[in-house]
């Protein structure tokens, strides 16, 4: 008996039920979203929700205490992380991939283990730090965190696409008079734009779903993968209804963004991944 076709079913049926085991509880919590208060809670659990309402949107954002700002927090906090993460990285990857310096080597691999650096070990002087300077419980503060927290991987991520762009394109812009700064936002950066749309779709996403710094450095100004802390009571019970739903809204925007840049994302992984 040839032993490829057992493998393979065995293969695939692994990958089935590990697909089923990791969209099985999201898919319940989502259908959540559409059912009564007494539906979401009540056992045996339903997948289907057996009267489906949109009654869920209108408590949660118009009558309950979470509303609108915990994600007019979230969307602020993620662009502003975002674009000083791939900023940072844009200039720093394009450095380290053009010009040769002392401890050049060196530095590249502190940064990498700076990124290593367990968030529990840092996080209580950053708060001493955050209060001493008047960042505590700010939107900047956040997105200033944020994007140190993702520029290191950023930075090699670029570093990796800005090597297999051609120095000769950028020697020839020299040549025709622009300045190194000029040669790079007109000949480097849009080459190197999948690698960009990359590294800032990485810092969003990583902003966009953090909590525990959030927890730590806010008590106003909170986004709202903190403020889902308000669905548990002070007993532990759940408000699954609109738990669900206040998830059902981070998860929708995410998902369209990354449909529409999935291709730009895969690209520049790639990009980066390769040498010279």
């Amino acid at each position: 008996m040839n032993p490829k076709p057992v493998w393979k079913i065995l293969t695939y049926t692994l990958l089935v039920l590990w697909a089923l085991f990791t969209v099985l509880p999201l898919y319940w919590l989502l259908s959540a979203t559409f059912k009564l208060p007494g539906e979401a809670i009540g056992y045996p659990p339903t997948l289907i929700p057996r009267h489906p309402t949109l009654g869920n949107f209108g408590e949660l954002l118009f009558r309950s205490k979470f509303g609108f700002t915990s994600y007019l927090n979230s969307i602020i906090i993620a662009v502003g992380a975002t674009l000083i993460s791939t900023g940072s990285a844009m200039l720093a990857g394009f450095g380290f991939s053009r010009f040769r310096f002392p401890l050049r080597n060196q530095i590249l691999v502190l940064i990498l283990l700076i990124q290593m650096i367990p968030l529990l070990a840092v996080i209580i002087p950053l708060y001493r730090l955050y209060s001493l300077y008047g960042l505590y419980d700010t939107r900047i503060g956040l997105m200033i965190v944020y994007a140190v927290r993702t520029v290191s991987m950023n930075t090699w991520l670029l570093k990796g696409y800005f090597d297999t762009i051609p120095v000769e394109i950028e020697e020839a812009a020299l040549i025709d008079g622009c300045s190194r700064l000029q040669a790079f936002f007109r000949v480097s950066f849009p080459i190197a734009a999948p690698g960009v749309a990359a590294a800032s779709i990485f810092a969003f996403f990583r902003s966009w779903n953090e909590f525990m710094i959030a927890m730590t450095l806010t008590s106003t100004v909170r986004p709202y993968t903190v403020e889902l802390y308000r669905f548990i009571g002070e007993h532990g019970e759940v408000d699954w209804s609109l738990l669900g739903t206040a998830s059902f809204i981070a998860i929708v925007p995410v998902l369209v963004l990354f449909s529409f840049f999935q291709k730009y994302f895969v690209i520049g992984l790639a990009g980066g991944a390769l040498k010279e």
